[in-house]
């Protein structure tokens, strides 16, 4: 603790000989541990970016390494010019080729209406005793509780809000002449899933017969109105469909319908053409993230140890550097046409950093589509190479982890060495202080001893 009044007793300036001889003794090595704190938490932070690095690379190559990569197909529709008909997407198990696809019909649900005459407001009471309604299309179906004296507008709401309502849209329709109508409307489609609405009680028969003949006037459908399937036509052979998706009618190909093809002015429907090919453009997009992160892993060699840096000179970055350059100049004989990832139309330039060159890579494609799928992911390709060695870097017992931890544990170890050393610099500065509070009251009471006998001596003068 400083004692301010150091020296007072004396008229010396203690305090500041105190904190000058603790300062000789502690500034020096107090910079120099924090120096070494400094550079050890540079190495830290450098081994964490390195790591990160390594393992976004890491992720580059392991989405090299998977094979669906190179079995994956797109596909690419030219529509007519009457506008979009369908809508195209393939799966792995689609194959190469050309398709032409005219839409001769769209799926559609049935609609009914209630009969003229029935009601003339929303208002009218629909049932006077109340019952069950039944609503059927195909294999859905879902009931209602009506209660008595519901009303027209009220049978609307609780149609539509209902909880297992399957898609039935219930309307009201005012024609201006006394009438109103209560449509229906159902998105189940397909050939043989009209809507049919079926009670329990005599009194809801108004709204809920069909054109069946069963019950009294109620609901009809109209002509044309009856649900009905969509229908296409591929390559000259026409397939049905009970929506307006047809769910491999080409093997490993999902065909949307939109709308139905105009006339060409020939009598024949216009058709889009699909073509099916290898999805060169995931590829090249995948070999691209491959690059950059190389890239930007060299990036972070030369940034740390370069002259000056903090992990210059560095034997495992360099050794990392040099494995990972070799590894791209790997030469490979069960690739075919292609004997190093430079046929592929990878370049790199004189220091070590890759690019791609587009012309070249989409020769390659063409000509070598197999071959390149075995250059990467094979098993003994290029990233089944990288991933083995980068593997020893990476993740939590790597190379890098260790290096870092090391790091770490210097500077856990110099900061308690700095906090042994400030605490023996504190005993000191106590001790120094204590002595000089000792030779401060030593030099205050000679003083006063001093003047005690001058005074006497002239007080003998005086007499």
């Amino acid at each position: 603790m400083s004692v301010t009044s150091l020296g007072v007793g004396s008229g010396l300036d203690l305090e500041t000989l105190v904190t000058n001889m603790v300062s000789v003794q502690r500034d020096t090595k107090v910079a120099a541990y924090e120096d070494k704190i400094s550079d050890f938490e540079s190495e830290v932070s450098a081994y964490g970016a390195i790591k990160s690095a390594l393992e976004s690379f890491e992720d580059a190559v392991e989405k090299l390494s998977d094979e669906s990569l190179f079995t994956g197909r797109t596909a690419t529709t030219a529509q007519p010019s009457s506008g979009d008909i369908v809508s195209v997407t393939s799966d792995s198990s689609s194959s190469n080729g050309s398709y032409s696809i005219s839409v001769n019909q769209l799926a559609q649900g049935s609609r009914s209406v209630s009969a003229a005459g029935l009601f003339s407001s929303p208002e009218d009471v629909v049932t006077s005793v109340g019952g069950d309604m039944t609503f059927t299309a195909g294999t859905e179906t879902f009931t209602l509780s009506v209660a008595a004296d519901t009303t027209l507008s009220e049978l609307r709401e609780q149609i539509n809000d209902a909880s297992d309502n399957f898609g039935v849209s219930a309307n009201l329709v005012d024609d201006g002449n006394g009438n109103v109508y209560l449509t229906l409307n159902s998105d189940v489609s397909g050939d043989g899933n009209d809507l049919v609405v079926t009670n329990t009680d005599e009194s809801l028969d108004n709204v809920s017969s069909v054109a069946t003949g069963t019950g009294t006037a109620g609901l009809s459908i109209a002509s044309g109105d009856g649900s009905q399937d969509a229908i296409i036509t591929v390559d000259g052979i026409s397939i049905n469909s009970d929506t307006n998706t047809f769910e491999n009618a080409v093997s490993g190909l999902t065909i949307k319908a939109l709308a139905e093809s105009a006339d060409d002015g020939s009598g024949n429907l216009e058709a889009a053409k699909t073509t099916v090919d290898f999805d060169t453009e995931t590829v090249k997009e995948t070999l691209e993230s491959f690059i950059e992160s190389y890239n930007s892993l060299l990036t972070k060699f030369d940034q740390y140890t370069a002259t000056g840096a903090v992990l210059n000179g560095s034997s495992l970055i360099r050794g990392l550097e040099s494995s990972l350059n070799a590894d791209l100049m790997t030469t490979f004989s069960d690739a075919g046409a292609l004997s190093s990832i430079f046929d592929l139309g990878i370049e790199m330039d004189d220091n070590s950093f890759l690019s791609l060159d587009s012309t070249k890579f989409n020769e390659a494609m063409d000509e070598s589509y197999d071959d390149v799928t075995t250059l990467f992911s094979g098993e003994n390709g290029l990233a089944s190479v990288m991933e083995e060695y980068l593997s020893n870097f990476t993740g939590s017992s790597g190379l890098i982890k260790e290096m870092s931890s090391s790091a770490q544990d210097s500077v856990d170890k110099t900061e308690e060495q700095l906090e042994n050393y400030e605490y023996r610099m504190e005993l000191y500065e106590e001790q120094l202080r204590d002595r000089f509070t000792t030779l401060d009251s030593l030099l205050a009471s000679m003083s006063s001893n001093g003047n005690y006998l001058i005074t006497q001596l002239s007080n003998l003068n005086n007499s």
